[in-house]
């Protein structure tokens, strides 16, 4: 193509796009910013129902701990009031670090509306981990207490009321399982306490002699875990202070 046919091309492509812009082009231009505008409107409108969602969310999972700490708040109420021989000094610290926890679920949930979405959403689950444990580790010193019951009644030889007792134990030990849900850092020494629990049900059935022993195993067992677990709380609490 020579010089002059390639000026001429060129003018006839500028003459074209301003024909073109005249005609209509400027409109679809509008028309295209428009659309743009509409779309990332409703894209922030999704966003804020997002974060609303999640909001709401991570406060209705505030509440859920709460509920599990009311709980566990009375239950550790009703063992301080039996005063279970063995029981008092793990009572008493149970609901002082449960009062503590209280306190800095509160705190995490205030502060949560400055975290990033995922930064709130971790404490929220690091505060119900702890929850969660605290719920169960007061299920287990009920079910240490009915052990001690149980060794009790065995020794007076009302071995129907012992084998009853023990059996509510394990029922309470089923009941600390399915609190700490999918928190499996203490299924060994859970698994520990059935074995000996089961044990212990077997020799008060039979009359054997070593029940005392059995039962003994159960307490030890269950005194094992609720160590473990204060142990845990204390390194959480420390982590945080």
């Amino acid at each position: 193509m020579t010089t002059t046919a390639l000026i001429i091309s060129l003018i006839s492509l500028g003459l074209a796009s301003v024909a073109y812009w005249r005609s209509g082009g400027k409109q679809d231009a509008q028309n295209l910013q428009s659309s743009l505008q509409r779309e990332l409107e409703a894209l922030r409108a999704k966003e804020k129902e997002l974060v609303e969602s999640a909001s709401q969310s991570l406060a209705a999972a505030y509440d859920r701990s709460r509920q599990r700490l009311a709980a566990a708040r009375e239950n550790l109420r009703r063992q301080k009031e039996e005063a279970v021989e063995g029981l008092e000094k793990q009572v008493k610290l149970a609901q002082e670090q449960l009062e503590a926890l209280a306190t800095r679920l509160e705190e995490s949930a205030r502060a949560a509306k400055d975290l990033t979405l995922s930064a709130a959403r971790s404490a929220e689950e690091a505060i119900a981990l702890r929850v969660r444990r605290i719920e169960a580790r007061a299920t287990l010193m009920q079910a240490k207490a009915k052990a001690a019951r149980a060794q009790s009644a065995a020794a007076s030889k009302e071995f129907e009321r012992a084998d009853e007792l023990l059996a509510e134990a394990a029922g309470l030990l089923r009941d600390a399982r399915e609190t700490l849900g999918d928190d499996h850092a203490y299924d060994v020494k859970l698994d520990a306490i059935k074995t000996s629990l089961r044990e212990a049900i077997n020799a008060v059935r039979t009359h054997a002699e070593d029940i005392r022993k059995r039962i003994e195993q159960v307490l030890a067992d269950t005194d094992r875990i609720v160590s473990t677990l204060e142990s845990d709380e204390t390194k959480a609490t420390e982590q945080k202070s």
